[in-house]
């Protein structure tokens, strides 16, 4: 567990490190970890959110009101809650903001539509595998060096799917599925499906018996948080249960009616398909086992951008969704079988829809353009879901490269990825030209779907915050990240602003130069963001009253003489809420307005002493005084039979070491360290026995 609980301390420093100034704590409520990840449709549950900065959690209020939550408890790590679900919330993640006198934190909940349990130790091998009934959705956490395995009854010509929803629900967890037969040999096993690292496989039932299934951490030996701990919970979904796995094309146009041809499993009884929260009804023209075919009229009010697609057979809902674009472009299926020599013909603007389902596979299409005409080439796949990567390319007839584009990936995990293509190309010459599209690695599968929308590019910016939370310190100047992203052949400055400040909080205008912003990825090798960032300086006077505050953030432009203004968009804040992307469900960012203590410490969660030896308490310590004076460091209150020496830390310095000596027997439990009116976060005092290591 030692690995483990070094990642923790990474992930609270990481926070601190990318929300502001690096000298600054992040004290705002951090969630790690939520058990269960989710409830059942008309279901009331008890739920533990684990993290940090939790203690005095004053609410958990959810975007829908048909969702509540009430909080039973709350200490430094964790909060009990008490969740209620509607009978007719819709299958999906929905968020919440958790509220802390010290800032908020928003997070996602999943809700399904199926029979719920949890995991039971000990489940760890066929011996002991925990016997669940299909359809089911199991709730489980992986441990350290844990398996959970579950034994279920299958019939003969039954086709299960085994979905395991971690990352995409908030978790820590990059997991496996294994299914084996009734004597433990390994029929199937799947690691990564999704973008984001989560496992999906099904089994066509060949024999009716037992069998088992089994989730586990991605990696071994458990080196951090993404393999497996007490923060690792996940999802399992189990059962012979209708489950779309694309659809094509995968776009709608608004105002029009489009034919969405669905694949997928166990689909025969689907006859209806919602798009969002009831936006749209498809009519089911046509359903097999393993297809539908819809007609979906979109009304010409619905906003553009991406929704779920929701399948329902009578009442029961799928409990799993798919992805899909709502715009104003001619949605078109790719030609199969084409070629650079042989291009599919096609009329811009439009969006194409294909599959690369075997490897090396390509698409080629072919169009005309004027002189000095820009053209983007915008793709969707990764950002609905799927593993591919694609290229975009664009050539002359005779096969001469002008430009190509992939999506500018970064591993870096203070910003979120850059998720697919998107190149703009301003035409020299008139004349008819070829755009093509393949997986970057050139690999194949029936579900790596892309969406290549091909428009005239208008030149336009969009301004995302990339933090719907942010805390700020009384007598401080706390960076509120954001990010402007150019389109169409934007190319110049774009101002950036916040208003509806709080009281007593100021702040400047900012420009946004036309230059992606270059990090430095996990290899320290430079990498290209998708955008500029800008950390807005929010200024905040001393006596400034504290609270919950919205604010709001501008950006203008000018390019052409034409101004240009648009608000921000609010993201989630990634990695503070796992790998999930995207926008947040309620559109605000709210400032929290708070003191900022004098010492703040950063402590290990568990200490063993045993008597008559020495134990060394390692603490980081952050100092926001004068810091020109000695530190004296001490247990909140004594603790009976324990000694502390070395507790006085010299000025300059960051890091103390305490020597705690247990005399006599003492009482185990938690204690805080104490400097002036600052507290550190709790510690688990334990009786060190022969079979613990030296601390």
């Amino acid at each position: 567990m030692k690995a483990v609980g070094v990642a923790v301390v990474s992930l609270f420093l990481l926070a601190a490190a990318v929300h502001g100034d690096a000298n600054l704590p992040d004290l705002g409520p951090i969630v790690i970890s939520v058990f269960p990840l989710g409830a059942r449709q008309g279901e009331t549950l008890d739920v533990e959110i684990l993290g940090r900065n939790l203690n005095d959690t004053r609410d958990i209020a959810f975007v829908r009101p048909d969702i509540r939550a009430q909080v039973v408890s709350s200490d430094f790590f964790s909060v009990k809650a008490r969740i209620s679900v509607g009978s007719r919330v819709p299958v999906g993640l929905h968020d919440y903001r958790l509220r802390t006198p010290s800032g908020t934190h928003v997070g996602v909940f999943h809700v399904g539509s199926l029979t719920r349990l949890s995991e039971v130790e000990p489940n760890n091998d066929l011996k002991h595998a925990q016997k669940i009934t299909l359809p089911v959705m199991v709730d489980g956490v992986v441990e350290n060096d844990d398996y959970d395995v579950f034994r279920f009854h299958a019939e003969a010509g039954q086709t299960l799917i085994f979905d395991v929803m971690a990352t995409r629900a908030g978790s820590r967890l990059d997991s496996t599925i294994t299914v084996l037969d009734e004597r433990g040999a390994e029929l199937d096993f799947i690691d990564d499906y999704y973008i984001h690292k989560d496992p999906y496989l099904s089994l066509a039932v060949k024999k009716t018996g037992d069998y088992f299934v089994r989730v586990a951490a991605a990696t071994e030996p458990i080196a951090t948080l993404l393999d497996g701990s007490r923060y690792s919970s996940y999802r399992l979904v189990a059962g012979a249960v209708p489950h779309m796995l694309h659809v094509l094309p995968a776009g709608a146009r608004r105002g029009a009616t489009t034919e969405l041809r669905i694949a997928g499993l166990n689909l025969k009884n689907i006859d209806r398909v919602i798009l969002g929260d009831s936006l749209a009804e498809g009519k089911v023209a046509a359903a097999t086992a393993e297809s539908l075919t819809v007609h979906m009229a979109v009304p010409a009010t619905v906003a553009p951008g991406r929704y779920p697609l929701r399948a329902f057979a009578g009442s029961f809902e799928a409990p799993l969704q798919v992805q899909i674009v709502v715009s104003d472009l001619e949605e078109k299926l790719a030609t199969p079988a084409r070629s650079r020599d042989n291009p599919q013909s096609i009329l811009v603007p439009v969006a194409l829809n294909g599959v690369f389902d075997t490897k090396k596979a390509r698409d080629f299409f072919a169009f005309d353009v004027r002189a000095g005409e820009r053209l983007v080439f915008d793709v969707d796949s990764m950002k609905l879901g799927f593993l591919d990567d694609p290229l975009v390319a664009v050539y002359t007839l005779d096969g001469k490269l002008l430009a190509s584009h992939d999506d500018r990936l970064q591993q870096n995990g203070d910003e979120p990825p850059n998720l697919d293509s998107y190149l703009v190309y301003r035409f020299e010459k008139a004349g008819r030209y070829i755009a093509m599209i393949r997986d970057c690695a050139e690999r194949g599968n029936p579900n790596y779907v892309y969406r290549l929308a091909i428009y005239p590019g208008q030149p336009d910016f969009d301004l995302r915050s990339l933090t719907p939370e942010l805390t700020l310190f009384r007598g401080r100047t706390v960076p509120l990240p954001v990010r402007v992203r150019r389109f169409g052949g934007w190319s110049t400055p774009v101002e950036v602003w916040v208003d509806n400040l709080p009281p007593g909080v100021t702040s400047e205008k900012m420009t946004a130069e036309p230059k992606d912003t270059i990090v430095k990825d996990n290899c320290a090798l430079d990498r290209q963001l998708d955008g500029t960032n800008v950390d807005l300086p929010l200024r905040i006077a001393i006596d400034a009253p504290a609270g919950d505050y919205p604010i709001r953030l501008h950006a203008r432009g000018v390019i052409d003489g034409k101004v240009v203004e648009h608000t921000a968009a609010i993201l989630y804040w990634w990695e503070h809420v796992g790998k999930v992307t995207g926008a947040v469900e309620e559109q605000k960012l709210v400032a929290t307005v708070t003191d900022l203590p004098a010492v703040v410490f950063e402590a290990p969660e568990a200490l063993s002493v045993a008597q008559g030896k020495v134990a060394r308490l390692r603490v980081q310590v952050r100092r926001y005084d004068d810091g020109k004076s000695p530190l004296k460091i001490e247990p909140e209150s004594p603790i009976d039979g324990v000694k502390f020496e070395s507790n006085e830390l010299p000025p300059g310095m960051v890091t103390a070491e305490l020597k705690l000596t247990a005399s006599s027997a003492f009482k185990p439990g938690r204690f805080k360290l104490r400097s002036g009116s600052s507290l550190s976060p709790p510690i688990e005092l334990k009786a060190k026995n022969s079979q613990e290591d030296e601390q």
